[in-house]
């Protein structure tokens, strides 16, 4: 008994730090929104809101696009995310990188290459007018296709994320087994995989819906004054500081409107998968059954036909579909990235493709403006800093919650990961609200608060995937050498978990260094980030200067990814690193095992 709750203090200890910061950084600057929302004359904003035709529009328009996106995301993700579950070796890598650059690259970024694809005389105008199919520009900007598009754009790879993962366990030989049954091919599919992915799904599509329905950079760039959304009203009311307590109302609004639409969307995607949860058969209905006409297990079993191989997306997947579809959603993800490069070297003075010659000017005005590289050296410290404390937040959560399961735990880490399931808008809003009362608005330390609160999680579930993987034998071995919980820890646990941490360390590099929403809500004049220089150069200066950034920065990404890649690769290759082989002596062997 006294084991049990020496154990306990001792978790708690490792968890108190991680608490503590998810309460005095994200829930009070949450609940801090209540006050200012509900305050004063609170009936008066809400009936402003809710009775007024502009912001019931705005909310309407909100819902509509955010659906429209997340719905597009589905449809267009879930056969890559199939292919991805089922690829391996060189294909699998492809396809990774395929759904992995873009998500490490900045939305900023990402939304900025729009503007040079739809442009007036942007790729698609360009190409029109050039093949003679139109005879003046399309206004393909400043709607809400383009709206759609972006988003959708930038929803792909967290949608992929959140299917392989199921995808991965669904036996691929299911289509096969359903056709033999005699399913049609469109009937296996949709009646077989696409209910047995639902828990999938599910999280994909509420991941989603929260990252558009709280998205204002997307609709500030490529839409106009009918495809406002919510949360671009309240980063402008946010902006200009006219009325606090009314953003706080908007931002009560968005929160509530949100949670409306994902228990709607939680309770339909729950009775697609109800049939998960098949009932028990009585046992006076049991008797009533007749026996089973077992002489169907020994008649001959029906191949796959050509029609079902050819529409079947099994292991037999079609010839001209899985290229085909493969094409067309590398080029959509990678287009907006790789146009960067060449508009970014263009000598015109507005973004112009193809551009009409090439210059090294954009790169030398970055390069010689203090300006820009200041912005550098803020998000550098201000990643370093977030990516020390997510590792170490992370580190802690890990070890605190451990392998043995405890009380409450489940709430605890539902708690832990709730930053990722609250629009990061809402967050900015009350950050920004509760921030400003102690000073952190516009501090470089207020910023990093707001980062590792974000990010933390993110690094927390990769560090607890590695921690599971460890063999909890050699911690029990060691400590029956006699070895204490802190040589434990340095000698054996943390080393085997450093790979795990690396990663995560990586990732929270490269989104702190990237992360738009809380730079742009935290920082003004005293504190520039990059994406908040970004963000101003691509709302008032339609030069490829903010192109020739936006190529730094995917290239950076790029080349650090690449980095750890060849990192990964060579440790593989070195003799006793991961999946090497060592000689060795006869009296070695047990050293060998344990490791």
């Amino acid at each position: 008994m006294k084991r049990t709750r020496t154990i306990n203090w001792e978790r708690l200890f490792l968890l108190a730090p991680v608490f503590a910061l998810l309460l005095f950084a994200f829930a009070l600057p949450l609940l801090y929104i209540v006050p200012q929302a509900f305050g004063g004359d609170a009936a008066g904003r809400f009936l402003r809101i809710f009775e007024s035709p502009v912001y019931l529009k705005i909310i309407w328009t909100t819902v509509r696009i955010s659906l429209e996106a997340t719905a597009i995301t589905l449809v267009v993700s879930f056969p890559l995310a199939w292919f991805l579950s089922r690829a391996t070796g060189i294909k699998a890598l492809l396809l990774g990188l395929l759904v992995l650059v873009p998500f490490l690259s900045s939305v900023l970024v990402r939304t900025f290459a729009w503007l040079a694809i739809l442009g007036q005389r942007g790729l698609v105008n360009g190409t029109l007018l050039s093949l003679g199919l139109i005879s003046e520009p399309l206004p393909l900007l400043f709607s809400e296709p383009a709206v759609v598009l972006a988003l959708v754009h930038a929803s792909i790879p967290m949608m992929v994320f959140a299917l392989v993962t199921v995808l991965r366990r669904i036996d691929g030989r299911i289509l096969l087994a359903a056709n033999t049954l005699g399913a049609s091919p469109i009937r296996a599919w949709f009646g077989v995989v696409v209910p047995l992915a639902i828990r999938g799904i599910q999280s994909g599509v509420i991941i989603i819906f929260l990252f558009t329905i709280a998205s204002f950079i997307a609709p500030a760039f490529l839409g106009n004054q009918r495809q406002q959304m919510l949360a671009q009203v309240i980063q402008s009311e946010i902006e200009t500081g006219a009325d606090w307590p009314f953003a706080a109302a908007l931002g009560v609004t968005l929160a509530l409107v949100a949670t409306i639409v994902v228990a709607a969307m939680t309770i339909v995607l729950r009775y697609f998968s109800r049939w998960q949860r098949p009932a028990t058969v009585p046992v006076s209905a049991q008797k009533q059954l007749k026996p089973l006409d077992t002489a169907l297990l020994r008649q001959p079993i029906a191949l796959p036909s050509t029609r079902f191989r050819l529409l079947s997306m099994h292991g037999s997947a079609p010839r001209l579909f899985e290229p085909a579809y493969l094409t067309i959603i590398a080029i959509f993800i990678l287009l907006p990235l790789v146009v960067l490069f060449p508009v970014s070297f263009s000598s015109a003075d507005v973004l112009v493709f193809p551009p009409p010659g090439y210059s090294l000017r954009w790169y030398e005005t970055i390069l010689g403006s203090s300006e820009w590289i200041e912005a550098a050296l803020t998000s550098l410290r201000i990643g370093a800093a977030t990516c020390v404390l997510s590792l170490v937040a992370a580190t802690l959560a890990v070890l605190g919650f451990g392998r043995s399961r405890f009380v409450f735990q489940g709430a605890f880490e539902a708690a832990l990961q709730s930053p990722l399931s609250v629009p990061a808008v809402v967050f900015a809003l009350g950050a920004y609200l509760a921030f400003s009362r102690v000073g952190l608005v516009d501090t470089e330390a207020g910023i990093i608060i707001a980062h590792t609160v974000l990010i933390f999680p993110v690094v927390y579930l990769i560090a607890s995937a590695t921690y599971s993987s460890i063999d909890p034998g050699l911690s029990l071995a060691a400590a029956s050498l006699g070895a204490n919980p802190w040589r434990i820890f340095r000698t054996i646990v943390f080393p085997l978990l450093l790979p795990g941490l690396a990663i995560g360390a990586l990732i929270a590099m490269l989104l702190s260094f990237d992360e738009s929403v809380a730079s742009i809500f935290l920082s003004d004049l005293s504190v520039k980030t990059l994406p908040r220089k970004l963000w101003e150069g691509i709302r008032f200066n339609t030069s490829p200067e903010s192109a020739a950034v936006s190529a730094i920065l995917l290239g950076v990404t790029c080349l650090v990814i690449a980095a750890g890649m060849a990192v990964i690769l060579g440790r593989r290759k070195v003799p006793g690193g991961a999946g090497g082989i060592v000689p060795l002596s006869p009296g070695s062997a047990d050293t060998a095992t344990a490791t």
